[in-house]
């Protein structure tokens, strides 16, 4: 695999985590959002706590396991330059 293959590949990868980043928003956004989240206003308890609490913290959970989750591809895929590279003089 030569050097041009392998940067289109991790380019593909990271448009997909990017993708997946966006869609995580996108589930989050509807799942909080007042109608739907409205849904969740049933009068019942479980384990003691009021079902609507436990659905938005549920939500809150799921939202920043899959964020960690697509935190280190987004990183690896990231082809930005660092700060530092601005310090280095031209050769």
């Amino acid at each position: 695999m030569d050097q041009a293959q392998a940067s289109g590949d991790k380019r593909i990868g990271g448009i997909k985590h990017r993708d997946r980043s966006i869609a995580l928003l996108l589930v989050g956004f509807v799942l909080l959002f007042p109608p739907v989240a409205g849904l969740s206003l049933i009068d019942a308890t479980v384990f003691g706590i009021p079902f609507p609490v436990l659905y938005i913290f549920i939500v809150w959970a799921v939202l920043i396991a899959g964020a960690t989750l697509l935190a280190r591809p987004l990183l690896e895929s990231d082809n930005a330059t660092t700060p530092t590279d601005y310090l280095k003089p031209d050769s």
